[in-house]
């Protein structure tokens, strides 16, 4: 038995295809702005109770070309000195019997590790319908600040307030299949 409930021991790959990371933040104190990654890597070793999952920056899926630029600038994310956003847990932890998992771990972003802890739900392990192999979804989602990283860039409103809430969430959703 794997440390998450019945989950098969073994080493599951994240499918890039069927998954994404979007973080959501804060702007102009009014609205939440979303925006993603397409392209995920990553796996879940379900014996060890342990998830990695990276994305490379220029994967940001954006369809306004100045705001994604400007993102991927030194100014924020710096994508051109750190092209990876990488995250490694330390475990998972499921009560028993439950799919809901707590997940700590160390998040690298901008050059800068810090620990984070996300929380989430595993889905049922079931055939792909196209490949046949055997297939379960993992949502993850945890908020961090991204001053911590070293994103700090900020600017007052006309009448007090934010630009940009300094509290990011990121939220995976991904679909993985278990390596035969």
């Amino acid at each position: 038995m794997s440390p998450v409930g019945d989950l098969e021991g073994g080493v599951w790959t994240v499918d890039p295809g069927y998954s994404s990371i979007t973080f959501k933040i804060r702007h102009l104190g009014m609205r939440d702005y979303r925006a993603g990654f397409r392209d995920v890597h990553g796996t879940l070793d379900a014996e060890a109770g342990t998830l990695e999952l990276s994305v490379q920056l220029d994967n940001l899926d954006l369809s306004q070309p100045d705001i994604r630029e400007r993102l991927l600038s030194a100014e924020f994310l710096d994508a051109a000195g750190y092209p990876r956003v990488q995250f490694v847990s330390s475990g998972l932890v499921a009560d028993e019997g439950s799919r809901d998992v707590t997940v700590p771990g160390n998040l690298t972003i901008h050059g800068v590790t810090r620990p984070v802890q996300g929380a989430g739900r595993i889905g049922i392990p079931g055939p792909h319908l196209l490949t046949g192999k055997e297939q379960i979804t993992f949502e993850l989602a945890a908020t961090i600040d991204r001053r911590e990283f070293g994103i700090a860039w900020q600017e007052e409103l006309p009448e007090g307030g934010l630009t940009l809430s300094n509290e990011v969430t990121l939220e995976a959703v991904l679909e993985l299949a278990l390596d035969s």
